[in-house]
């Protein structure tokens, strides 16, 4: 399958962070489906900035549920914050509109490159138009 994601998809590095497995691997595979092909993955806020803080080259899109144990999504975005993160936020819950839209005004308050909030389960195309952004900024 080709990228339906212009020009530099490829080269992408994204980290996916969720305390779900189920949840990990169906990102996973809808960005490989969008083209991208270095994608790490963490199962929960804790083990994803262990990884994260591994990381050699720091990812460029950093895909992160609002709603974990330990560390949350808001929590992580005020790690991401203290660590000069300078990638890209998605922010990813099923608890609906007022919980995504509260997270929306955490990460611009945390002055972050904020891509946007998407719902569980995620769709492709919601996912493609927002990496959009990313690739296009």
């Amino acid at each position: 399958m080709t990228s339906v994601l212009p020009l530099n998809c490829e080269d992408l590095h994204v980290m996916v962070i969720d305390d779900d497995d189920f949840q990990i691997d169906f990102v996973s595979d809808l960005l490989g489906e969008l083209g991208v092909k270095h994608i790490s993955t963490a199962l929960g806020g804790r083990l994803g900035l262990q990884e994260f803080d591994r990381c050699e080259r720091k990812p460029d899109l950093l895909l992160c549920d609002i709603q974990m144990p330990e560390i949350d999504g808001f929590e992580m975005m005020k790690e991401l914050s203290e660590r000069k993160y300078q990638g890209g936020v998605i922010l990813m819950s099923g608890q609906g509109a007022k919980v995504l839209y509260s997270a929306s005004l955490v990460a611009q308050l945390a002055r972050q490159n904020f891509l946007g909030t998407l719902e569980k389960p995620l769709q492709k195309h919601m996912l493609q138009s927002t990496i959009k952004k990313l690739i296009e900024a």
